[in-house]
């Protein structure tokens, strides 16, 4: 009977995102609209790639991230043609794709129609999700890829994972982050347990990153060998503390709806509480504001919410408050999720809900080493924590109605 309501639901949810496509992409204009933002950058190299694919170009087209994109929508436009609209087409279907993978995922995991639809709902609606899915932009794809390798994982299909995981790297760089998630937490478990598919897991996890070491040995770097690598990578590789508070800071201010229902799961622990003050005072020191590359070319905020910020002519002071405040709530969730991994660990509870929370985990661990802080870099983990908190919420009603 489940199955069948979901397979409504899957149906309800289709026809609301395609409405919801369309109607975007007509308010959009996006079948005369010019190019958005970067997307003159993107397209241009789509143009290129469309031109012929080739090594020389692979080790030197005009980007910083991997090329697995942009081979795919020239692929698209030798078939259909390479007119911005048609593009623009391609990144509608990602996007259907990757709501669906995504609703699909909620549904197995939380055993919830109503939760799961929201969730998804809840994806779709973000203002970046809505940005991504119609405009020629790479990260909805490595999104995609991702979510196929996690339901690849939980399916036990191994071969498929590590393609899937493999095809998301080469999308993006820093979805790497899922790599030692994955591989320590079949690790520990192999260490307790010796199975031989929690060995051959591991295995698959890193024969993922064997197409993008290829592509590092080509380049002679993590990027390509091009003009804005020498710009972008001339400082020293660290972590970025400023980067992470971040993102700190949007694990609350992108997922504030959630905490109306599982608000005392992250605020009620008076250790995290005083932990999070204190390392909240390390945000006077690194100030979440636009790297010098922004600023650069013109830029003066983080990304929408800044920028939303900005627009309702909030003062500089009043926007560094409402950020130490997000970072300051932020923290006591991202560490609630640590305690949450250690307990899990500890008491040998393998369950999804730690590969989850590793996932999570290992983005605030990788994401600060990049270059760049930008508030549309923290879309790759929303679904992740949207199906976390999906699975408190189901919790927390289960718990209610009895």
């Amino acid at each position: 009977m489940k199955m069948n309501n979901y397979k409504k639901s899957a149906l309800i949810l289709l026809l609301v995102i395609i409405i919801f496509e369309i109607a975007v992409a007509y308010i959009g204009n996006i079948a005369n609209r010019p190019e958005w933002g970067d997307e003159i950058r993107l397209y241009e190299t789509v143009i290129e790639f469309g031109e012929s694919i080739t090594l020389d170009r692979i080790k030197h087209y005009p980007q910083m991230s991997t090329p697995l994109p942009f081979i795919i929508y020239s692929l698209w436009g030798k078939l259909f043609g390479f007119d911005l609209f048609t593009l623009r087409i391609l990144s509608i279907i990602i996007a259907l794709l990757t709501y669906l993978i995504f609703h699909r995922i909620l549904f197995e995991s939380t055993n919830n129609i109503h939760l799961s639809f929201l969730g998804t709902i809840f994806l779709m609606i973000h203002p970046y999700m809505v940005g991504l899915s119609i405009f020629v932009f790479t990260d909805m794809l490595a999104i995609l890829f991702f979510l196929l390798s996690y339901w690849a994982l939980k399916h036990d299909r191994t071969y498929f994972f590590a393609l899937a995981l493999a095809l998301s790297i080469l999308c993006r760089q820093y979805m790497l982050f899922f790599l030692p998630a994955v591989s320590l937490y079949y690790l520990v478990q192999w260490i307790k347990d010796k199975k031989t598919q929690q060995l051959q897991i591991i295995a698959a996890s890193i024969i993922s990153a064997i197409p993008y070491l290829c592509l590092i040995i080509l380049w002679g770097g993590t990027s390509p060998d091009n003009e804005f690598r020498q710009l972008y990578l001339s400082e020293r590789f660290n972590f970025k503390p400023d980067i992470f508070y971040l993102y700190i800071a949007l694990l609350f201010v992108y997922l504030l709806p959630y905490y109306f229902f599982i608000f005392k799961k992250f605020y009620k622990n008076k250790q995290i509480i005083i932990l999070s003050i204190i390392l909240s005072f390390g945000y006077f020191l690194f100030p979440i504001k636009p790297s010098k590359y922004s600023i650069d070319i013109g830029v003066y905020t983080v990304g929408l919410f800044h920028k939303g910020l900005k627009y309702l002519n909030c003062s500089d002071n009043l926007v560094q408050i409402i950020f130490y405040l997000s970072v300051l709530l932020g923290l006591s969730v991202f560490l609630t999720i640590g305690k949450e991994i250690i307990k899990k660990i500890q008491n040998n509870n393998f369950d999804q809900t730690l590969l989850v929370d590793l996932t999570i985990l290992f983005f605030f661990i990788v994401m600060p080493f990049s270059y760049l802080g930008w508030e549309k870099y923290f879309m790759p983990i929303l679904p992740f924590v949207i199906l976390r908190f999906s699975k408190m919420t189901n919790k927390q009603v289960t718990q209610k109605s009895f």
